[in-house]
């Protein structure tokens, strides 16, 4: 499978009671290097000599290890091992590491990648009312779930249409970055940056394989993907992958034979291993809603649905799911891809201010009318912090069904009018308010964000070094054996 990814927050079973938020990491076991054993021969006794006594294959190991390991080699490692990274190095690595399920690091993803009108938001249960309280509209879910043997159904999968934008995980590690690009490249309401727009129209006409694959190669993606590893991560991937090559290398030569992993059989997916983490997305496209598995060589059609209802059928599919594991202490987490808050308010600002506007020049060359300016309040300057400007404001303007009938009452008055003016500015100071909050938000998540790639691992050795150095760790070492 994928990696073990990282281990959720909370959602709920499908009692709708939260499930108990657990450590964000994986617990993910990494096979341990062959043993030494395996790879040096004891030299053979002279006759002259007199027979050692016999030593434990560990102990034999660990003194051919003594004698080929040079201490410069190990200097020289440690230094290669704790210098300090920069993002080039990232950049150019070709693997992927595992990824936290912590909705700021998918957020800060969305805005790297250039979806900066997409927000990722952790949902803590599945009904009625708790979905009704997302940004709207909802465009997905992502779904992580704790794999069990008994997560299997009989349903049976499509062919991809021409509709839908679904990629296969062809690496491991990547299954969290799939879940999300299955989303977003099926979001068309979006524009989104040069880079992943290029990647779409790439990737349009290609089979899902083809896609998953393309999606592994993409560089742009796989550095943001890993942009908050560090060294040690990146060494512990190669390190996996040169164990179970190794292992396989060592399988097959001694012409032993393969023991498959266990397969569905309805789809020939390989089961994930033990312990695993696993996402899935879900997506309404064409009136349809799409279970999409990157480990399944096909979609899932979960059955029709009809604007925003999506939602239910899909709560439906993740509730069966939950229920098939049987097991109340998995760990779930799900988070909703929605329409960013900041498009949202700026929208209905925009609307607030062409309602504003209208009144203005309705009303002002009546003496009464003594409300300040409206352009003067909102400058281009201003009005740039919000993404808008005086003429989209204009053109694109138009007043809601409710004002404009009010307008037409033979009864509304300057007076109604200056009413409805300070209205419409204390509203207007209210969503610049949380336009405002929001920005600080995602901020907040993109410095966070920033923070996980710290790496402080280098100036830590250094620190050690110089105690050692100076011959005070050992005393330090010792003052807190005789305190333990």
């Amino acid at each position: 499978m994928d990696e073990q990814d990282s281990v959720p927050s909370p959602v709920v079973d499908n009692g709708d009671d939260p499930i108990v938020n657990g450590t964000r990491r994986s617990a993910r076991v990494k096979k341990a290097t062959q043993k030494y054993e395996e790879e040096h021969s004891v030299p053979q006794e002279k006759p002259n000599q007199a027979t050692p006594p016999p030593q434990r294959p560990k102990r034999r190991a660990a003194e051919a290890a003594r004698e080929q390991i040079h201490p410069e080699d190990v200097s020289l490692l440690h230094e290669q091992l704790f210098a300090r990274m920069d993002d080039d190095e990232r950049k150019e690595y070709e693997g992927w590491v595992e990824l936290e399920s912590e909705p700021v690091f998918f957020n800060t993803m969305l805005q790297n990648l250039g979806a900066e009108k997409l927000k990722v938001q952790e949902i803590f249960a599945l009904d009625s009312q708790e979905l009704a309280a997302l940004p709207q509209p909802v465009y997905g879910l992502i779904f992580l779930y704790e794999y069990t043997n008994g997560d299997e159904s009989n349903e049976s999968r499509q062919e991809c249409p021409d509709g839908l934008w679904f990629g296969n995980q062809t690496t491991t590690n990547a299954c969290a970055t799939v879940a999300l690009i299955n989303i977003i490249m099926n979001v068309h309401s979006v524009k989104f940056g040069t880079e992943l727009e290029e990647f779409r129209v790439k990737t349009k006409h290609l089979p899902p394989p083809h896609r998953g694959y393309a999606l592994d190669t993409c560089g742009f993606i796989r550095a943001i993907h890993n942009s908050v590893a560090r060294r040690t991560e990146l060494l512990n991937e190669d390190l996996l992958l040169d164990n179970n090559a190794e292992s396989a290398a060592a399988i097959k030569g001694r012409k032993a034979p393969s023991k498959k992993r266990k397969k569905n059989s309805r789809s020939g997916r390989l089961a994930p291993e033990p312990d695993s983490f696993h996402y899935i997305a879900f997506v309404p496209v064409d009136g349809q809603v799409w279970e999409l598995d990157g480990l399944e060589t096909m979609p899932l059609c979960l059955g029709p649905c009809e604007g925003d209802d999506w939602l239910a059928v899909a709560s439906e599919a993740i509730q069966n799911r939950m229920g098939r594991q049987n097991d109340d202490f998995l760990r779930y987490n799900l988070l909703a891809i929605c329409q960013s808050p900041l498009l949202t308010l700026s929208q209905q600002l925009a609307k607030s201010i062409a309602t504003a506007n209208v009144l203005d020049d309705l009303y002002a060359d009546s003496g009464s009318w003594d409300v300040p300016s409206l352009w003067a309040r909102f400058p281009d300057h201003r009005l740039a912090r919000f993404d808008l400007t005086r003429e989209r404001i204009i053109e694109d303007s138009y007043l809601p069904i409710m004002i404009d009938t009010r307008l037409r009452d033979p009864s509304f008055d300057v007076a109604a009018a200056k009413d409805m003016a300070l209205k419409l500015r204390d509203e207007q100071e209210d969503l610049e308010r949380r336009y405002l909050i929001e920005q600080a938000t995602i901020a907040e998540g993109v410095e966070k964000f920033r923070m996980r790639g710290e790496d402080y691992t280098p100036a830590i050795h250094q620190w050690v070094r110089i105690l050692a150095e100076k011959g005070e760790l050992r005393k330090l070492i010792q003052d807190i054996d005789e305190l333990s």
